[in-house]
């Protein structure tokens, strides 16, 4: 299931090119799928290993850090030096300080990592997400912030709280029901992801008319939204390598190098669709990403434990 787990991604992005109204109607499920992947993120979990998060302090201080303050600034530089358009830039910007991917903790048991740090790191960057980003918005984008952050807030706390509640319940009061779904991790997370790129990506194309966007603007968008991928994956591998075994080592680049852009298209659609667009072209470098991931397992087991 993982080697074409990014088909009916690029699948999902064609169809919400070309059918957008259906993706404008049924814009509403959006918030249900990024609950529902939310929930089989919790549930893939074994809550009781969490406990061993006391022995991974220094793996999610450089994991934060490296989401929120290293890798966004540098993409940030980058971005201003290719896009002059102010609202490509702003949406380029919140795409990289969106919080880790709830699917990275799947993708990072495909190679027999450390899926718990992984896990860990994708809730506590959601959970600092409504305070982060809007410190950081303003840090590095000034007075063009567009729109009010207090409904972002209210939105991640609801995305957090409510479906890990539900998996931790049904993982402590109805262990059946998780040993029936963990079979299917795979195929649940792939469809539910599919449904909602084809949600933002259409939507984002019905409001936006790219007739009249620049072709050369949207190469620059796609390269930038690549590097934000398989820049920061390749990169951050590279330089924790000295400090990590092969299990969080991969558990910290996999996690990196996905973010939750899916957070940046559905509030940047309501507030400033045309800002919406990077984090909607940013489903297609995901989609390479996913494909990669699943099928580059030399690269991932390069590096022996160092433990």
């Amino acid at each position: 299931m993982e080697r074409v787990f990014g088909i009916p991604i690029i699948a999902a992005v064609i169809l919400g090119v070309v059918f957008p109204y259906q993706a404008l109607v049924i814009m509403p499920l959006g918030f249900l799928f990024l609950f529902l992947m939310m929930t089989w993120a919790g549930l893939s979990v074994e809550w009781s290993r969490l406990r061993s998060s006391r022995n991974r302090v220094k793996e999610l201080m450089v994991g934060l850090s490296a989401l929120y303050l290293f890798f966004p600034p540098l993409q940030w530089v980058l971005a201003r030096w290719l896009i002059s358009d102010k609202q490509y830039l702003f949406g380029l910007l919140f795409a990289s300080l969106t919080p880790a991917a709830i699917v990275a903790p799947f993708f990072t048991r495909i190679h027999d990592s450390d899926e718990e740090l992984s896990f860990l790191i994708m809730v506590l960057s959601t959970l600092v997400c409504p305070v982060a980003v809007p410190l950081l918005l303003k840090l590095l984008a000034g007075p063009s912030i567009a729109f009010e952050m207090f409904s972002l807030v209210k939105f991640m706390v609801l995305l957090v709280s409510a479906p890990l509640l539900l998996s931790y319940a049904t993982a402590r009061f109805l262990p059946g029901v998780k040993r029936r779904l963990l079979p299917h991790m795979g195929l649940l997370n792939m469809l539910s992801l599919s449904v909602l790129i084809f949600i933002f990506f259409g939507n984002a194309t019905s409001r936006l008319n790219l007739n009249y966007a620049s072709v050369v603007s949207l190469a620059k968008i796609l390269l930038l939204v690549f590097v934000q991928d398989f820049g920061v994956l390749f990169l951050s591998r590279f330089v924790l390598a000295p400090y990590f075994d092969r299990s969080r080592l991969n558990a910290l680049a996999i996690t990196l190098s996905m973010k939750n852009v899916a957070i940046a298209a559905a509030v940047l659609l309501f507030y400033d669709p045309k800002a919406a667009l990077p984090p909607a072209m940013a489903f297609i470098a995901h989609a390479c990403l996913f494909n990669f991931i699943p099928l580059a397992r030399g690269y991932f087991a390069s590096r022996k434990d160092r433990t």
